[in-house]
């Protein structure tokens, strides 16, 4: 009888099996091309999981990251919505798995973007190729290999975009999810917050009615207010930083002239001219970038902060938050054709800056002395519970150790495949042309192209260029460009492929 029974089960467990066997093998092969070219981006993240142990560790940000994975608290300087991701990973005391998962969020990045094109009537060759930057780009997968905030940031950003564009019109529920994601990004990285808004104009575009577009804004809104109320809880202000106001003074440096601000007296202290080194008596074309006078620690800001085990941390203070704030506001009133100027030259530069992320030379590594080495280790140690082998490696740029000859055939790979600024700037032309003309824009193709103008104008508008910021614009800009090439026959949704049961 029990065999009876188990011979039973098992053909009714075939039956169901070989239909399900048979749609797998129709969707692997209408869509060959493109699991083909994923299987090949694997390659180079092996390579790089291998070459460079056991993570990219950029600067002091990604000690910063790991410290408030271990002491959970607001960070003054950018949002604990990464150091919280750390924190779940944190039993696991591994830098090598936090960037496995990175690399495989990456190529889900690259399955969102010709899911997207594919379902919007986009030739799967097209959608391939739209896809190609995130697989394969040098600067993609340093990103994915970085101990740092913006792919996690990116990921959610496109898992929101992708759960709103999917369908033609999603559901308040699906709707409230997308809203949900682009919030959690935004606590990632606080560039997201703009697109928070976009997410509910999208759907009054394409009527989908108050009822989503509010349900979208409020699941975007909720995250973002109650990390706003725990950080109030520690610094005694509604915020997400103590450091907007700080960024963007930084910025004011690059064009303030306080001859024509003229500031009250307790805001003369901030003034170009009166930061240290000369600094603000330089002509305005010859002045360093904002970040030398955010970081230099002989600034107004940091002399009456006292020492702390975080060394960037302390000048982070709500008071001076506040006055630089007060500064930029009046900076940018005053001096408005200035403030554009440079916002307009930093986004071109964006486009032809050779400071692009690649992965590093060993032999460009500059040591960390004092208390940053002390911060630097600190925060590795406490994380992993060791520092064995590392501590060599800790410099100001990337701490990592290269294996060969991985890290050198990474190293020849991204001088032969990258792609160059003024190629991303031609993709965003085409995106451009397609929303222009009437036969060929689509709302989709508008959502896509203001978020990677947004991703790439907004850092820059409050602090300054990094290449970080521009490789999330780069499939936005390529999905944009896709669908002004779309199949307006098979726009939307595709009709479902039935399989025959095996028999």
């Amino acid at each position: 009888m029990i065999t009876d029974v188990v011979r039973t089960a098992t053909l009714r467990a075939g039956t169901e099996w070989r239909p399900t066997a048979g749609r797998v093998r129709a969707t692997l092969g209408r869509h060959r091309l493109f699991c083909a070219v994923t299987v090949l981006a694997i390659v180079p993240r092996v390579f790089a999981m291998i070459g460079f142990q056991p993570a990219l560790l950029f600067r002091l940000d990604t000690f910063d990251y790991l410290w408030g994975a271990v002491r959970v608290a607001p960070n003054p300087i950018n949002p604990s919505g990464y150091s919280l991701f750390l924190w779940l990973l944190r039993p696991f005391h591994s830098l090598a798995l936090i960037a496995g998962l990175q690399h495989v969020m990456g190529l889900a990045i690259a399955a969102m973007v010709y899911l997207v094109l594919y379902r919007r009537g986009v030739a799967a060759w097209l959608a391939t190729l739209a896809a190609v930057p995130v697989l394969f780009e040098p600067g993609q997968l340093v990103l994915e290999h970085l101990i740092m905030s913006d792919l996690l940031a990116f990921f959610l950003m496109m898992a929101s975009l992708t759960l709103l564009l999917l369908r033609r019109m999603p559901t308040a529920a699906r709707s409230a999810a997308a809203g949900a994601l682009m919030g959690a990004a935004a606590l990632v990285r606080p560039t997201v917050l703009l697109l928070i808004i976009l997410l509910p104009l999208y759907l009054l575009a394409v009527r989908g009615g108050w009822r989503r577009a509010g349900a979208a804004l409020l699941a975007g809104v909720i995250p973002v207010a109650g990390y706003g109320l725990w950080f109030a809880t520690v610094y005694g202000q509604f915020g997400l930083t103590n450091s907007d106001g700080l960024f963007l003074w930084s910025r004011t440096m690059s064009f303030a002239h306080c001859s024509v601000i003229r500031p009250p007296a307790h805001l003369r202290p901030l003034c170009p001219e009166a930061q240290p080194g000369g600094l603000g008596r330089l002509p305005v074309a010859k002045r360093p970038v904002p970040r030398t006078y955010l970081w230099q620690h002989d600034a107004w800001m940091w002399r009456d902060s006292p020492p702390a085990f975080a060394p960037d941390a302390s000048a982070f203070t709500p008071a001076n938050n506040q006055r630089a704030r007060d500064f930029a506001v009046r900076a940018i009133k005053a001096q408005p054709l200035g403030y554009l100027g440079v916002v307009a030259r930093g986004t071109y530069g964006s486009f032809t800056s050779h400071y692009l992320l690649r992965f590093p030379r060993q032999s460009t590594v500059l040591g960390i002395s004092g208390r940053f080495y002390s911060y630097a280790l600190g925060s590795v140690v406490a994380y992993t519970g060791t520092g064995q082998g590392l501590a060599h490696y800790l410099g100001w740029q990337y701490a990592t150790r290269a294996h060969q000859p991985f890290a050198y055939l990474l190293r020849e790979y991204q001088a032969v495949f990258h792609l160059p600024g003024v190629v991303v700037a031609v993709i965003l032309l085409l995106g451009l042309a397609g929303i222009i003309i009437p036969r060929r824009r689509t709302a989709a193709a508008v959502l896509m192209w203001l978020s990677a103008v947004i991703t790439i104008v907004l850092p820059v508008a409050v602090h300054e260029y990094d290449p970080r910021y521009l490789s999330p614009a780069i499939p936005l800009g390529c999905m944009a460009a896709a669908l002004a090439f779309r199949d307006r026959r098979r726009d939307s949704l595709r009709a479902p492929v039935t399989v025959e049961p095996v028999t």
